[in-house]
């Protein structure tokens, strides 16, 4: 039987964040030894609540800071091949406990770096035990807290896999208020890799050029699933951003298996 089957089952009961649960009580007993020894090995260094850790990526210490430095390395360059951010004002949009934005005042010294997320324990997190990087919480729905035109740089890795088709255009419409002309944005989307992960009547919406979404649970909780058609945000782009790089996954293997796009505020 194929596993997609029994979990829409589980998801149409509302009992997805249940399942979720055990999983990240799994997670968290599966890496309990290599996490003790690295807070034994760096008390220096700040480490996020295992749940705030295990919502926005995976349970393990060292990989949430190693990772989070190269992926943070991995972006610049990225960014690098259309802009220089130095001395540009960036934001994380969606920053959750800071795996990749503690990174980038360091690494970008000259540049004012600002970190956003609807999980206000996150942010209250954050505020706490990173320095260089103001943050402020936001809801699930928009607006920020920032003002139009305000940010040379954006990005959102992994956020619109979490949203509702109307919040896809809410979005938008808020990343191009908050960004400079000429602005440059990279997002990550579930593709055409993905679809083969859907149900049977899931892979035909998609195929149709459709979002799909898999709710009946928090939105913008890890729970919350969207699953993006390249057509389909080619037009949510459409008139405000201009599409300057798509990079399919698993084309591009670099810190993230999902769809990556490079973005250019018109």
């Amino acid at each position: 039987m194929n596993i997609a089957i029994p979990k829409q089952i589980v998801r149409r009961l509302g009992a997805i964040r249940l399942l979720d649960n055990i999983r990240y009580r799994y997670m968290r007993y599966k890496n309990r030894i290599d996490n003790k020894r690295y807070k034994l090995e760096h008390p220096e260094i700040a480490l996020p609540p295992d749940y705030l850790l295990y919502e926005s990526h995976k349970m393990n210490y060292r990989f949430y800071i190693n990772n989070g430095r190269k992926n943070a390395v991995d972006l610049i360059k990225l960014f690098g091949k259309y802009v220089d951010l130095d001395h540009k004002v960036i934001l994380d949009w969606g920053c959750g406990p800071s795996r990749i934005v503690r990174h980038l005042p360091e690494l970008l010294s000259a540049s004012r770096v600002y970190g956003t997320d609807y999980n206000e324990a996150s942010i209250k997190w954050n505020k706490a035990h990173i320095e260089g990087v103001r943050f402020y919480h936001n809801e699930v729905n928009p607006p920020t807290h920032f003002e139009n035109g305000f940010f040379d740089a954006i990005y959102g890795l992994s956020i619109f896999t979490h949203l509702s088709e109307e919040n896809h255009y809410n979005w938008i419409n808020e990343l191009h208020r908050i960004s400079k002309k000429g602005a440059i944005i990279i997002i990550t989307t579930h593709g055409e890799y993905y679809k083969t992960k859907l149900t049977k009547s899931d892979q035909k919406l998609f195929g149709e050029n459709k979002l799909v979404v898999k709710g009946n649970t928090l939105e913008g909780h890890r729970t919350f699933a969207a699953f993006h058609p390249p057509s389909f945000m080619r037009k949510l782009f459409d008139g405000k951003f201009e599409v300057l790089e798509h990079i399919p996954w698993p084309l591009d293997m670099h810190y993230m298996d999902q769809d990556k796009w490079i973005l250019k505020k018109i």
